[in-house]
């Protein structure tokens, strides 16, 4: 709860831009703004400037721009008349390309804000954490994964170099390409050992994430960073530093493979062989499980740190805008692959979803530092912003590229559209709307159960 009451205000912002990119347009174009509010539902305060009634409203989440005359054909329909009344300032006595332009505001408003959102990003710069470009294939601790990484015959500690002559420094440059690239064929440039060879591999799709998987972890090795004060590993008398070098007379030399080896281990007490200082050691440890069922030693284990400096103003404005165009460009084609048998209550989230993860992405970077949590809220958002921008401009009734396409219509055939026409189609909109906003909050009940 406490991380949905944190993400909320900025989902209400990221909706705001938009309805303010609608706001500005109208009143540029002519058409006056009855009502613009921040918030929804009850009232809290209005005041009345010109024919714009300002208010604020109770319910943090985003905002509304009420034009004038932009129900007008419903009015139509039921008097049955043959054209919508275009009374003086209202939204259909404005051209089609006005018209155009005052749906098109919303959603560039959206983008603008990605923009200014990846912009922030690449001035602040950024650190994460990471391991090497070593895989560990799930097959080869999981005799019953049919991964992609078993058709190709990747082995554990083999070193992705390249992904389609993009180099591949680290797992999260490896994770990124695949992710973007599923059902489609990859040549990678393997390094085993001494030799370098290339192979082909084709990521499955993931149908909860949309993302291409190929069936691999990253490369941990078990050098230990540092133990948890009174965990399992620490009353062993396990210290920072040390490396672990197997289990019971098992050798092991990375995290998954000790995970594994777990993960059917019925004994309460395990015989730990170390390396320390040069010297190999063995300690008992009385193991500790959590609810589910695993192991919990309390030990974190070395990882690469990866800092992106920041830039300066210029180069932060070129960024976010080249980044704002291949993030829309990803979305795009994320879209396609709800027709590829995705899952929709996984695909689709509502606002209780959506503004938890903000909540949650932005308690994990502040508790690192203010500018993890600038950054990890600034990622999310240009997220969001982005498919708002595309999500806005389909051609369905209701929608601002439905308005539109109906505008766009009435410019080539030089007319316009009957209220009869103009109504069965926001019917259909309605429609549309309406089986989104289910699977929205099917998925948002989901998980919250979770």
């Amino acid at each position: 709860m406490v991380k949905f009451l944190i993400g909320l205000p900025v989902l209400g912002i990221v909706v705001f831009i938009h309805e303010l990119g609608h706001f500005i347009a109208a009143k540029l174009c002519g058409v006056a703004v009855e009502s613009f509010s921040i918030g929804w539902g009850p009232v809290l305060l209005h005041k009345k400037i010109g024919t714009t009634d300002y208010r604020l409203s109770a319910i943090p989440l985003g905002g509304y721009c009420g034009m004038k005359g932009e129900h007008a054909f419903r009015e139509a329909y039921e008097k049955k008349l043959l054209s919508v009344p275009k009374e003086e300032g209202s939204l259909f006595a404005a051209h089609p390309f006005k018209r155009i332009l005052i749906a098109f505001a919303g959603p560039f408003a959206n983008l603008l804000l990605a923009a200014a959102a990846l912009a922030m990003i690449s001035g602040l710069g950024r650190t994460y954490y990471t391991t090497d470009n070593r895989i560990v294939p799930v097959y080869c601790l999981d005799s019953s994964d049919q991964s992609p990484a078993r058709t190709a015959g990747l082995q554990i500690g083999d070193r992705i170099l390249k992904i389609n002559d993009e180099k591949t420094a680290n797992f999260a440059d490896i994770q990124q390409i695949i992710a973007l690239h599923p059902e489609e064929s990859l040549m990678m440039l393997i390094e085993r050992g001494s030799e370098q060879f290339s192979t082909t591999i084709r990521p499955d799709l993931n149908k909860k994430t949309g993302a291409g998987q190929v069936g691999i972890y990253r490369y941990v090795p078990l050098e230990i960073d540092s133990v948890r004060k009174d965990s399992a590993a620490d009353l062993a008398g396990i210290k920072a530093g040390d490396r672990i070098a197997g289990v019971d007379g098992t050798a092991l030399d990375n995290q998954m493979s000790l995970i594994y080896f777990f993960r059917d281990y019925t004994q309460k007490t395990a015989l730990f062989e170390l390396i320390r200082g040069g010297e190999r050691i063995e300690l008992p440890v009385n193991l500790v499980r959590t609810e589910n069922g695993s192991v919990d030693l309390g030990l974190n284990w070395k990882y690469i740190t990866v800092t992106e400096e920041g830039t300066g103003f210029l180069s932060s404005l070129r960024q976010g805008i080249i980044q704002t165009g291949k993030l829309t460009a990803i979305t795009l084609k994320s879209l396609g692959l709800l027709f590829k048998g995705l899952s929709m209550t996984e695909a689709v989230a509502g606002p209780v979803r959506i503004s938890s993860m903000i909540g949650s992405l932005a308690a994990d970077g502040f508790s690192e530092n203010v500018r993890a949590g600038f950054v990890n809220v600034a990622e999310i958002v240009a997220v969001i912003c982005v498919s708002l921008f595309l999500m806005n401009l389909l051609p369905i009734p209701i929608l601002d590229g439905g308005l539109i396409f109906t505008a766009f219509i009435e410019c080539i055939v030089r007319r316009q559209i009957p209220p009869r026409v103009l109504y069965y189609l926001q019917f259909v909109g309605f429609a549309f709307i309406a089986v989104l906003f289910f699977f929205a909050l099917w998925a948002d009940i989901l998980y919250i159960m979770k």
